[in-house]
This record gives structure tokens, C-alpha cells and sequence, in this order.
């Protein structure tokens, strides 16, 4: 039997632990790099929303991603002897009559209605928050507890692969050798930081700093989250995080009392009731002008790869963008043309 591939993976947020995951189900060696400082996956909400709400219409192959995601968590879950998976129920509260009559018609056509409950009188007279054009419920819906999945994942990863917990430094790298240690595949997830990679520093890999607040009240529902103008998601204990902003070309992670006003004025819409602000968290995502993850292999290197730019939907697309990628490493698949950073390239 010959000697499967050793990978070395940068990066130890949602992506690089994706990717390990599936790479260690197929018996690969994995060490993964963690430099313990997380400024996306760690901060985000981890919600799994299946519809765009500006414009009314599924995400990008929903279809495909929402059945591999349950499976995905359900099963790491079960490796690691852990909870943080947790289906929830959204409701929209529609912003205006044009939206509340979208809805009224997306929910009668058959390709929505994996995703939409159809509105009841109750949906239309919903008073547990502010309440101006009725509202619709959202099927399939969930979020993924951010700390307990990052923890819970690294510590299995630790035990079936292994796990350095250290800066990547880039001049140490001589062509598939590390302090040392050959390996046959580099893989960068560096989120946000992958903007300044000196192989693939060329794409078109952008910087959106987005900041959440964890909120303490007693008038808003701890049942389902709310979404309208920014989502409420329910923690426990008359706690919930708010968010979020979108402030572009940034890296820096601070907090700000302009970030928190924003989010302030946006709760508005949802209730006036007073609400007490305990914390408040800043992450810089990595997105991409096209709205599309950057995943391949450099044109140059063909044993050095990236898996990078998964944007505000992360926790939605990783599980099978994670699969497909992996399947294209070890089996030689092909990606999804709309993912392969040849587009830029």
C-alpha cells in the first residue's frame, strides 16, 4: 500500500479545520498551523440561512450545500463528543409591503418551499417585537456554536493529525519543506491574512471587518432569531449577539462606537424596549468581489494550494466546498469552475 500524502494546512479557523477534517476521513497526514489569534470564524455567529433576504432569492447552491451541512456537523460532532450544531428557527420581519408580497409568491413556488413556511395569521400579527408588515418563517435553518466547534475540532484534530500551535513564517518554507519537514502539499486557509501570501497575495482577496454585540434583554424572544436589519440570535439566559456591520479594505479588529451605534440604530427596527450592552466583538472577514471562495492550486507551485475566501456565509459553504476540494487533492476531481481561482488567474 503506498505512504498517503502529508499536508501541511495554515490556518486553523473554519476552513484549515474543514479541510483537515476531510483530509484525515481519507487517511491523509494532516498537521495543521494555529497561530491562536482568530479574528473571523471565532467571532462569527455561525448562522446557516438559506435564503438572500434583500433580494428574496436562495444562496448560491443551497441545494447542495444544506443536506451535506447537517450531515457534516452531525458527524463531527459525534468525533468529538461534542454540541454545536443547533437548528433554529429565523424569522424575517419584512421591511416593507414589496418584500411581504415576494415572500407571498416565493412561498408558493416549489423550489422554495424546502425553505419557507407559508405565512399564517399569527406570522402576520407577530407582536413578541416590532411588528410593521408582517413576517415569514424560514425552514432548515441553524447556526453553529463558533468557540465550542473551533476548540472541540482542534482537539481532534490534535489526536488524529497534529497540531502546532505557531505563526507561519512564510521565508522558513523551501519548497515543500518546513523547519525541517517535508511535506507534499501546502495548503494556505489563512482567511483574511492571506491578502499578504506571497504566492497567492495576487488575488483578489479582500478585508470586511464586521463587529457584533452581546446584548442582555428580557423583551426579546429567546425561541427563535429574529432578522431584520441585523439578526438576533438567541444565546440563553435573556442573552443574544446582534450583528453586523460591514466595513470594507480593513484589518484592523478593534471595536467602535461607531460599529456600535450601527448596530443600535438596526435593533431599532426590532424593538424599543431597553437592552443593556455587555460585550462587544470585532472579526475581519475574507471575502471576494465576485462572492465567490478562492480555492486551487497556484499555476506555478502545483504542490501549494489555497482554500480561502468563504465571505459571510462561511459556516454554510465550507462542509461541501471543504469535500469537493479535498476530493479534487486526493482524487483528482474537478472544482467548481465558479470556485477555481483559474477565473483570475
Amino acid at each position: 500500500m503506498s505512504q498517503q500524502p502529508h499536508f501541511l494546512i495554515i490556518g486553523a479557523g473554519l476552513s484549515g479545520i474543514s479541510v483537515a477534517s476531510h483530509l484525515i476521513k481519507k487517511n491523509a497526514s494532516v498537521t495543521l498551523m494555529d497561530n491562536g489569534v482568530n479574528h473571523s470564524s471565532l467571532i462569527a455567529a455561525g448562522m446557516i440561512n438559506p435564503l438572500v433576504f434583500r433580494r428574496m432569492t436562495k444562496g448560491w447552491r443551497v441545494d447542495e450545500f444544506m443536506p451535506y451541512l447537517h450531515t457534516f456537523y452531525r458527524e463531527l460532532e459525534n468525533w468529538t463528543d461534542s454540541k454545536f450544531f443547533h437548528p433554529i428557527q429565523i424569522r424575517r420581519m419584512f421591511s416593507s409591503e414589496q418584500e411581504r408580497d415576494l415572500w407571498l409568491k416565493k412561498q408558493e413556488r416549489e423550489d422554495f418551499e424546502a425553505y419557507m413556511y407559508k405565512v399564517t395569521p399569527e406570522d402576520e400579527n407577530y407582536d413578541q417585537v416590532l411588528n410593521d408588515f408582517g413576517s415569514g418563517r424560514l425552514k432548515q435553518a441553524a447556526y453553529v456554536d463558533t468557540p465550542i466547534f473551533l476548540n472541540a475540532m482542534k482537539q481532534w484534530i490534535s489526536e488524529n493529525g497534529n497540531l502546532i500551535q505557531e505563526a507561519f513564517d512564510p521565508s522558513l518554507l523551501e519548497e515543500t519543506s518546513y523547519k525541517g519537514v517535508k511535506y507534499d502539499h501546502i495548503i494556505f486557509c489563512e482567511g483574511y491574512l492571506g491578502v499578504d501570501n506571497p504566492w497567492f497575495g495576487q488575488l483578489p482577496l479582500n478585508q470586511t471587518k464586521g463587529e457584533t454585540l452581546t446584548i442582555e434583554s428580557k423583551a426579546i424572544p429567546e425561541d427563535e432569531s429574529v432578522n431584520r436589519k441585523c439578526f438576533i440570535l438567541p444565546l440563553g439566559e435573556n442573552k443574544f449577539k446582534v450583528g453586523s456591520t460591514y466595513v470594507w479594505h480593513t484589518d484592523t479588529t478593534d471595536t467602535t462606537e461607531e460599529g456600535k451605534n450601527t448596530i443600535l440604530q438596526n435593533l431599532s427596527f426590532l424593538t424599543k424596549e431597553h437592552i443593556e450592552v455587555i460585550d462587544q466583538a470585532a472579526g475581519v472577514r475574507p471575502t471576494v468581489v465576485d462572492r465567490r471562495p478562492l480555492i486551487g492550486t497556484h499555476p506555478d507551485h502545483p504542490n501549494y494550494h489555497i482554500f480561502n475566501g468563504l465571505g459571510t456565509k462561511g459556516y454554510l459553504l465550507a462542509p461541501l466546498l471543504s469535500k469537493e476540494f479535498v476530493d479534487y487533492l486526493m482524487d483528482g476531481k474537478e472544482l467548481h469552475d465558479e470556485v477555481d481561482i483559474k477565473r483570475f488567474l
